[in-house]
Protein backbone atom coordinates (compact mmCIF):
# COMPACT_ATOMS: atom_id res chain seq x y z
CA UNK A 1 0.00 0.00 0.00
CA UNK A 2 1.04 3.61 -0.61
CA UNK A 3 1.07 5.96 2.37
CA UNK A 4 -2.37 7.40 1.59
CA UNK A 5 -3.93 3.94 1.57
CA UNK A 6 -2.13 3.02 4.79
CA UNK A 7 -3.38 6.19 6.44
CA UNK A 8 -6.99 5.55 5.42
CA UNK A 9 -6.79 1.93 6.57
CA UNK A 10 -5.34 3.06 9.89
CA UNK A 11 -8.13 5.57 10.39
CA UNK A 12 -10.76 2.97 9.55
CA UNK A 13 -9.30 0.53 12.10
CA UNK A 14 -9.10 3.26 14.73
CA UNK A 15 -12.78 4.12 14.26
CA UNK A 16 -13.49 0.44 14.96
CA UNK A 17 -11.71 0.78 18.30
CA UNK A 18 -8.40 -0.90 17.41
CA UNK A 19 -5.38 0.22 19.45
CA UNK A 20 -2.51 2.17 17.91
CA UNK A 21 -0.11 -0.70 18.68
CA UNK A 22 -2.35 -3.26 16.95
CA UNK A 23 -2.81 -1.01 13.91
CA UNK A 24 0.94 -0.47 13.59
CA UNK A 25 1.54 -4.23 13.80
CA UNK A 26 -1.15 -5.05 11.24
CA UNK A 27 -0.03 -2.45 8.72
CA UNK A 28 3.71 -2.86 9.32
CA UNK A 29 4.34 0.79 10.12
CA UNK A 30 5.61 2.66 13.17
CA UNK A 31 3.37 3.56 16.09
CA UNK A 32 4.44 7.19 15.62
CA UNK A 33 3.02 7.24 12.10
CA UNK A 34 -0.25 5.68 13.24
CA UNK A 35 -0.56 8.15 16.11
CA UNK A 36 -0.21 11.06 13.69
CA UNK A 37 -2.77 9.62 11.26
CA UNK A 38 -5.46 8.92 13.86
CA UNK A 39 -4.85 11.68 16.44
CA UNK A 40 -8.14 13.49 15.72
CA UNK A 41 -10.31 10.36 15.92
CA UNK A 42 -12.25 10.14 19.16
CA UNK A 43 -13.06 6.72 20.60
CA UNK A 44 -16.40 6.03 22.20
CA UNK A 45 -16.58 5.32 25.91
CA UNK A 46 -17.45 1.74 25.10
CA UNK A 47 -14.36 1.38 22.89
CA UNK A 48 -12.16 2.90 25.57
CA UNK A 49 -13.56 0.49 28.15
CA UNK A 50 -12.93 -2.48 25.85
CA UNK A 51 -9.32 -1.45 25.24
CA UNK A 52 -8.75 -0.93 28.96
CA UNK A 53 -10.20 -4.35 29.73
CA UNK A 54 -8.08 -6.03 27.04
CA UNK A 55 -4.93 -4.32 28.31
CA UNK A 56 -5.69 -5.46 31.86
CA UNK A 57 -6.21 -9.08 30.70
CA UNK A 58 -2.99 -8.96 28.68
CA UNK A 59 -1.12 -7.55 31.66
CA UNK A 60 -2.42 -10.31 33.91
CA UNK A 61 -1.49 -12.98 31.38
CA UNK A 62 1.98 -11.48 30.98
CA UNK A 63 2.40 -11.33 34.76
CA UNK A 64 1.30 -14.96 35.04
CA UNK A 65 3.70 -16.04 32.29
CA UNK A 66 6.57 -14.25 34.03
CA UNK A 67 5.72 -15.96 37.30
CA UNK A 68 5.64 -19.33 35.55
CA UNK A 69 9.06 -18.69 34.01
CA UNK A 70 10.51 -17.73 37.38
CA UNK A 71 9.04 -20.79 39.06
CA UNK A 72 10.36 -23.06 36.30
CA UNK A 73 13.84 -21.57 36.70
CA UNK A 74 13.74 -22.15 40.45
CA UNK A 75 12.73 -25.76 39.82
CA UNK A 76 15.62 -26.25 37.39
CA UNK A 77 17.99 -24.80 39.99
CA UNK A 78 16.67 -27.31 42.53
CA UNK A 79 17.27 -30.19 40.13
CA UNK A 80 20.81 -28.93 39.50
CA UNK A 81 21.44 -28.83 43.24
CA UNK A 82 20.32 -32.46 43.51
CA UNK A 83 22.84 -33.30 40.78
CA UNK A 84 25.59 -31.48 42.67
CA UNK A 85 24.79 -33.42 45.86
CA UNK A 86 24.87 -36.71 43.95
CA UNK A 87 28.24 -35.77 42.46
CA UNK A 88 29.67 -35.55 45.98
CA UNK A 89 28.82 -39.17 46.78
CA UNK A 90 31.74 -40.68 44.86
CA UNK A 91 29.57 -42.80 42.52
CA UNK A 92 31.96 -43.75 39.70
CA UNK A 93 29.20 -44.64 37.22
CA UNK A 94 27.55 -41.28 37.90
CA UNK A 95 30.83 -39.51 37.22
CA UNK A 96 31.38 -41.44 33.98
CA UNK A 97 27.84 -40.84 32.74
CA UNK A 98 27.95 -37.12 33.42
CA UNK A 99 31.36 -36.75 31.76
CA UNK A 100 30.10 -38.65 28.72
CA UNK A 101 27.19 -36.25 28.47
CA UNK A 102 29.48 -33.26 28.87
CA UNK A 103 31.53 -34.54 25.95
CA UNK A 104 28.86 -35.99 23.63
CA UNK A 105 25.42 -34.85 24.86
CA UNK A 106 23.25 -31.98 23.65
CA UNK A 107 23.88 -29.14 26.10
CA UNK A 108 21.45 -26.74 24.40
CA UNK A 109 18.38 -28.75 25.47
CA UNK A 110 17.46 -27.79 29.02
CA UNK A 111 14.44 -30.09 29.30
CA UNK A 112 15.59 -33.20 27.44
CA UNK A 113 18.54 -35.57 27.58
CA UNK A 114 19.81 -36.20 24.05
CA UNK A 115 22.88 -38.42 23.68
CA UNK A 116 23.88 -39.71 20.24
CA UNK A 117 26.73 -41.94 19.11
CA UNK A 118 27.52 -44.87 16.82
CA UNK A 119 29.63 -46.73 19.40
CA UNK A 120 27.42 -49.44 20.95
CA UNK A 121 29.66 -49.70 24.03
CA UNK A 122 29.38 -45.98 24.72
CA UNK A 123 25.61 -45.94 24.20
CA UNK A 124 25.24 -49.02 26.39
CA UNK A 125 27.29 -47.48 29.18
CA UNK A 126 25.32 -44.25 29.03
CA UNK A 127 22.01 -46.09 29.25
CA UNK A 128 23.36 -48.05 32.21
CA UNK A 129 24.18 -44.73 33.89
CA UNK A 130 20.65 -43.45 33.28
CA UNK A 131 19.14 -46.61 34.71
CA UNK A 132 21.40 -47.28 37.66
CA UNK A 133 22.54 -43.83 38.78
CA UNK A 134 19.52 -41.72 37.86
CA UNK A 135 16.95 -44.53 38.18
CA UNK A 136 15.15 -43.54 34.99
CA UNK A 137 12.42 -46.09 34.12
CA UNK A 138 12.56 -47.78 30.73
CA UNK A 139 9.25 -46.35 29.59
CA UNK A 140 10.81 -42.86 29.52
CA UNK A 141 13.49 -43.85 26.99
CA UNK A 142 13.15 -42.94 23.32
CA UNK A 143 15.52 -44.03 20.57
CA UNK A 144 16.15 -41.97 17.45
CA UNK A 145 18.16 -43.86 14.84
CA UNK A 146 19.88 -42.51 11.74
CA UNK A 147 21.18 -44.95 9.14
CA UNK A 148 22.29 -45.03 5.50
CA UNK A 149 20.33 -47.95 4.06
CA UNK A 150 16.52 -47.95 3.94
CA UNK A 151 16.51 -51.69 3.27
CA UNK A 152 18.35 -52.36 6.53
CA UNK A 153 16.12 -50.38 8.90
CA UNK A 154 14.43 -53.35 10.53
CA UNK A 155 17.74 -55.07 11.34
CA UNK A 156 19.31 -51.88 12.69
CA UNK A 157 16.31 -51.06 14.86
CA UNK A 158 16.34 -54.59 16.27
CA UNK A 159 20.07 -54.32 16.91
CA UNK A 160 19.75 -51.23 19.11
CA UNK A 161 16.59 -52.38 20.89
CA UNK A 162 18.15 -55.71 21.82
CA UNK A 163 21.49 -54.16 22.76
CA UNK A 164 19.83 -51.70 25.15
CA UNK A 165 17.16 -54.15 26.29
CA UNK A 166 14.33 -51.77 25.49
CA UNK A 167 10.87 -52.29 24.04
CA UNK A 168 10.38 -51.61 20.29
CA UNK A 169 7.71 -49.11 21.37
CA UNK A 170 10.51 -46.71 22.39
CA UNK A 171 11.57 -46.26 18.75
CA UNK A 172 10.94 -43.02 16.92
CA UNK A 173 10.75 -43.15 13.13
CA UNK A 174 14.22 -44.04 11.85
CA UNK A 175 15.78 -41.38 9.62
CA UNK A 176 17.67 -42.20 6.46
CA UNK A 177 20.81 -40.18 5.87
CA UNK A 178 22.24 -40.78 2.44
CA UNK A 179 26.01 -40.99 2.37
CA UNK A 180 28.57 -41.05 -0.39
CA UNK A 181 28.80 -44.37 -2.22
CA UNK A 182 32.59 -44.02 -2.17
CA UNK A 183 32.91 -43.81 1.60
CA UNK A 184 34.47 -46.81 3.26
CA UNK A 185 33.50 -45.91 6.80
CA UNK A 186 29.72 -46.24 6.46
CA UNK A 187 28.26 -47.08 9.85
CA UNK A 188 26.90 -50.61 9.80
CA UNK A 189 24.37 -49.92 12.55
CA UNK A 190 23.93 -46.20 12.02
CA UNK A 191 23.83 -43.66 14.83
CA UNK A 192 21.58 -44.11 17.84
CA UNK A 193 20.34 -41.20 19.94
CA UNK A 194 19.02 -41.88 23.44
CA UNK A 195 16.39 -39.32 24.41
CA UNK A 196 14.68 -38.72 27.76
CA UNK A 197 12.25 -35.82 27.86
CA UNK A 198 12.64 -34.55 31.42
CA UNK A 199 13.80 -31.28 32.92
CA UNK A 200 14.46 -33.09 36.21
CA UNK A 201 17.05 -35.52 34.86
CA UNK A 202 18.60 -33.11 32.34
CA UNK A 203 19.20 -30.44 34.95
CA UNK A 204 20.48 -33.07 37.40
CA UNK A 205 23.20 -33.91 34.88
CA UNK A 206 23.99 -30.22 34.26
CA UNK A 207 24.32 -29.58 38.00
CA UNK A 208 26.55 -32.61 38.45
CA UNK A 209 28.79 -31.61 35.52
CA UNK A 210 29.34 -28.20 37.11
CA UNK A 211 30.11 -29.82 40.46
CA UNK A 212 32.59 -32.26 38.93
CA UNK A 213 34.16 -29.61 36.73
CA UNK A 214 34.30 -26.88 39.38
CA UNK A 215 32.63 -24.18 37.30
CA UNK A 216 29.31 -22.35 36.95
CA UNK A 217 27.26 -22.13 33.78
CA UNK A 218 24.12 -20.02 34.38
CA UNK A 219 23.10 -20.47 30.72
CA UNK A 220 22.02 -24.03 31.52
CA UNK A 221 19.32 -22.61 33.78
CA UNK A 222 17.95 -20.06 31.29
Amino acid sequence: MVERELREKARQLRREGVTVTQIASELGVSKGSVSNWVRNIQLTEEQKATIKKDQYCWGQQNKGAQTNRENARKQRALYQEQGRIKAQEGDQLHLIGCMLYWAEGAKTKRNAIHFANSDPHMIGLFVRFLRESLHIPDDMFRLQIHCHDADDIERIEQYWVELLQLSPSCLHKTQIKKGSDTRKNRLENGVCAVVVNSSKYTQHIFGAIQEYGGFENPAWLD
